[in-house]
């Protein structure tokens, strides 16, 4: 696995939703992602906080209304992959190529 960035933040993974692909980019010995769409504009969809506790998404204006459109769900896809991306990071960075 080679590691990516954005905005000089590590991308610990992606995820499709509802055809959008959202990058996971974790905040440097926080426990926070920051999520952005990979070709969609305004890019930022928000941020994943409290991932060593309970995780809470907080979105960005421009992308609310997206999130939303088929509340709960898309909130809850993107939660979930979260959660997995924190829960994994470690075996993430044991196999990475740079």
């Amino acid at each position: 696995m080679t590691l990516r960035f954005a905005d000089g933040l590590p991308v610990l993974g992606y995820r499709e939703v509802a055809d959008r692909t959202i990058a996971f980019a974790w905040h440097w010995h926080e426990p926070t992602f920051r999520l952005t769409f990979t070709e969609h504009t305004p890019p930022l969809l928000g941020h994943v906080t409290h991932l060593d506790c309970l995780p809470r998404l907080t979105p960005a204006p421009d992308n609310l209304d997206w999130l939303r459109q088929d509340d709960p769900a898309r909130t809850q896809a993107v939660l979930d992959h979260a959660i997995c991306l924190w829960r994994s990071k470690e075996e993430i960075f044991r196999t990475c190529n740079g």
